[in-house]
């Protein structure tokens, strides 16, 4: 044992040196031993008392520890075991190990002060008896993080709509993933009536189809959410002529002038044939937007409504949404969700004074990677006077405008980063009733594609993954793999071969493209033949060197064999899925330039071979004499 030990020692010292020099010398050596001997005792003491008051104390149960920010975001922590809404624990409790001993003792004696955040938060409600669709609330995923129990997939129809026959393919695919239901944007896909008829897409649904695709939602148990935007996003009606008096700003179609008696009953008739439709096949929640409102107060009307309540836009906007609500809450008998955006920093007195917490659960929404810098606490902190909020991600459609191709990881880390904030404020309300997972196709009516249903199905699978997990999947998806028939890459631009789901060879056919049209890039911006004899003034007088001309056209060739076939396959895989004029679109706005770049080089580097002479120099004129459509020595200028 410990002291023994140092009794040895200590004598073996003496042993070696006793006599051989003076008495204060020894005295000293023997002053030192007795102290080591007397502290080595002590706590050796100590630690066999504590260590035996530890060993009769009942398996100690901690709740989990959160995701720090400074940790990995792919280590997967153990956890001590959680206790459960009805008592009981979800796991065995860990053994007390030796190297366990300190740190518990640590926590027990001396734990750690809340912050000052912290402080400010009520305690937790009792969970207790709560329930979300028949099933104990909060659930919770083995490591003791919050799992939100509704997971609605959010599908936007306001760009490349999918043909009709292709939802029960969908719909089979998100269940199989996990999600729990979907919110549909109808937009001008919805088969309106009335005044509203001449601002219906060509291409928008008939009536029995949109009974047919919510049919095949609810048989595959998936609940139905309409979103109707009911304030701002309202471009597909206000771009129109006809219905232009009703924009709040002459010279912007997005938001509706919510002063005007016509603009109220437009919207209410919105809302009402779009919630009759749904009512036959249930109606949980009804989505009213509500997001983004850039302008207000430019028309009359609504001038004189933010005059009349304190010069307030914030009340204004409050009002509108709060009677909006209410005739939702009125009509259908439903719970009303409304993005956060536009009230979350009003103040409380305003909020109870329009009734928003009894009318409405907000819809708390954030795409961004880290959400510890794009969603502070006070967002939080400012929707705390309603008992019941939602979070809501994305898993396409919020990386850019003009992203068409595969970059899983940002999504990914975007549901990551809600996994923790869930587990930050889930005790600081009544519920978190779920989270919407939005599918974003423009970033707005007027926006170009963003990437279509295929190219966010892989990033969709690992984040529904990951939120079922309620951790970083360390870059394994087990479940997705499973779902998919494949392990697709997070890495941008990345793709895999063989997945198994609606519209995968668009998913291949793009992001092979992505890879050509980088090396087509590098080859345009680079290439020191096709920049020195194929530029555009070379291309414009037909003036070149056949020497560097016979080089280039096989490297021209070499880029457009590939790409003229990936342009094919894409317009006879899309026109499978989409409507022709969703898939001309996309053409046009991510191929079409790269092709005509290559088929004018081509025909500029034959017709420079087909001349037999180059005429003599000048033969630019200044820009001061040109004139339009003369030649000069037959060459065009």
């Amino acid at each position: 044992d410990q002291p023994a030990m140092v009794l040895r020692l200590c004598g073996h010292r003496f042993r070696l040196g006793f006599g051989r020099r003076n008495m204060c010398t020894d005295l000293f050596y023997l002053l030192i031993c007795a102290s080591l001997f007397f502290l080595v005792s002590i706590g050796f003491t100590n630690t066999l008392s504590d260590a035996k008051a530890i060993d009769r104390m009942p398996a100690l149960v901690l709740p989990p520890l959160p995701i720090q920010g400074n940790e990995h975001p792919f280590e997967e922590r153990r956890r001590l075991p959680v206790e459960k809404v009805d008592g009981s624990v979800d796991a065995k409790p860990f053994p007390v190990l030796p190297q366990l001993v300190e740190p518990v003792q640590r926590v027990l004696k001396a734990p750690k002060p809340p912050s000052d955040e912290e402080r400010r938060l009520p305690p937790a409600q009792s969970s207790r008896g709560k329930t979300i669709d028949g099933q104990p609330y909060p659930k919770l995923a083995s490591n003791g993080q919050f799992v939100p129990m509704r997971r609605i997939v959010h599908l936007d129809l306001k760009g490349a709509p999918y043909k009709a026959e292709i939802f029960p393919e969908v719909f089979m695919l998100l269940a199989r993933m996990g999600a729990t239901g979907v919110v549909i944007e109808w937009e001008d896909m919805f088969p309106y009536e009335g005044m509203l008829k001449t601002a219906v897409n060509g291409n928008a649904y008939t009536m029995k189809q949109v009974d047919d695709i919510l049919s095949s939602a609810a048989r595959h148990r998936l609940s139905i959410l309409p979103l109707v935007q009911t304030f701002g996003h309202l471009e597909w009606i206000l771009k129109l002529e006809q219905f232009a008096h009703l924009r709040d700003d002459p010279a912007l179609p997005q938001v509706i002038c919510v002063g005007k008696p016509e603009a109220w009953e437009l919207i209410k008739d919105m809302l009402n044939q779009v919630g009759r439709a749904h009512a036959k096949h249930g109606l949980p929640f009804y989505h009213i937007g509500a997001d983004e409102i850039f302008n207000m107060g430019t028309c009359n009307e609504t001038a004189s409504l933010i005059s009349s309540m304190a010069h307030s836009k914030d009340r204004v906007t409050l009002w509108h949404i709060g009677r909006t609500a209410q005739h939702v809450k009125d009509t259908f008998n439903t719970t009303v969700l409304a993005w956060h955006d536009m009230f979350a920093h009003a103040m409380p007195a305003d909020l109870e004074k329009f009734k928003l917490p009894s009318l409405l659960e907000p819809v708390l929404w954030s795409y961004a990677e880290d959400l510890d810098v794009y969603l502070q606490p006070s967002t939080w902190e400012a929707l705390r006077p309603f008992p019941r909020v939602w979070g809501s991600s994305a898993w396409k459609g919020a990386d850019g405008p003009h992203r068409f191709h595969s970059n899983p990881l940002h999504y990914i880390r975007n549901h990551e980063s809600w996994v923790t904030q869930f587990a930050r404020v889930w005790r600081d309300f009544d519920y978190v009733q779920g989270l919407i997972m939005s599918g974003w196709s423009r970033y707005d009516h007027l926006a170009i594609l963003a990437e279509t249903l295929p190219i966010g199905v892989p990033a969709l699978a690992m984040s529904m993954e990951t939120m079922m997990e309620a951790r970083p999947m360390n870059g394994r998806y087990p479940a997705t793999k499973d779902v998919l028939q494949c392990s697709p890459t997070v890495e941008n631009g990345g793709y895999v071969y063989g997945c198994s789901f609606p519209g995968r060879k668009i998913y291949e056919l793009v992001n092979e493209y992505v890879a050509q049209r980088k090396a087509l890039e590098k080859y345009r911006t680079e290439d020191f033949e096709v920049n020195g004899w194929l530029s555009s003034h070379a291309e414009k007088y037909a003036v070149s060197s056949a020497m560097y001309i016979n080089k280039i056209l096989p490297f021209l060739e070499y880029h457009s064999m590939p790409m003229e076939r990936l342009y094919e396959d894409l317009r006879r895989e899309m026109s499978k899925m989409f409507f022709d004029d969703a898939v001309a679109e996309f053409l046009e706005t991510y191929l079409d330039d790269d092709m005509e770049w290559l088929r004018r080089k081509t025909k500029a580097g034959k017709a420079i071979l087909a001349r037999k002479a180059f005429p003599r120099r000048p033969y630019v004129k200044p820009r001061s004499a040109r004139v339009e459509g003369q030649e000069v020595d037959g060459v065009g200028g």
